[in-house]
């Protein structure tokens, strides 16, 4: 090597950091759903989520070798709520008129008919059509990520997005599918 002399540095650890900020802004959303559902309150979930991600970030290390991160995630913030749920359960609350009872439970056969009518109403639409809607509104992606996944352009995702939800709305408001008729 033309006498040179190579001196090998020695390789640097990663910081405890490295992909942490890559994979919260990955995932942050649908954490935040979870927190919103968790807590009822957005500016509660938003705290609920912080003090999770501030728990996790010193294990990041060790968390992010696991097959999945989200799931150690779900399971902090799960804990976090229920702490402090227990904290604050025996807690006196004053209030300047007693509240009235609740006249009725919620009618969850209700909720158990719009949901096999709105499954009805989507095996109703075209496959593209299920499937830009799907992937747009359930598994909440990007127009960018869903055209990705279905192979075209965002423009044709917007366009078929919006006939297969044109088309939903018409499917929902059909008797037969409110009746339970599988047309």
């Amino acid at each position: 090597m033309d006498g040179q002399t190579v001196t090998a540095r020695p390789p640097t650890a990663p910081s405890p950091e490295e992909g942490f900020e890559d994979w919260v802004l990955a995932s942050g959303a649908r954490h935040k759903r979870l927190a919103y559902l968790l807590t009822g309150d957005l500016h509660e979930a938003e705290d609920l989520l912080q003090t999770a991600y501030a728990k996790v970030l010193p294990r990041w290390s060790r968390v992010s070798a696991y097959d999945s991160p989200d799931a150690y995630v779900r399971r902090v913030m799960v804990n976090l709520r229920t702490s402090r749920w227990r904290r604050l359960r025996d807690r006196e609350w004053t209030t300047e008129a007693v509240p009235e009872p609740r006249s009725s439970t919620p009618d969850l056969s209700s909720l158990v008919v719009e949901s096999d009518a709105l499954l009805l109403a989507l095996r109703r639409l075209p496959a593209r059509q299920r499937a830009a809607v799907v992937l747009r509104h359930w598994c909440d992606l990007s127009e960018a990520e869903t055209a990705s996944v279905m192979g075209c352009s965002p423009g044709t995702v917007k366009s078929t997005t919006s006939r297969g939800l044109a088309a939903l709305r018409g499917h929902l408001t059909d008797p037969d599918l409110r009746e339970g008729g599988t047309a």
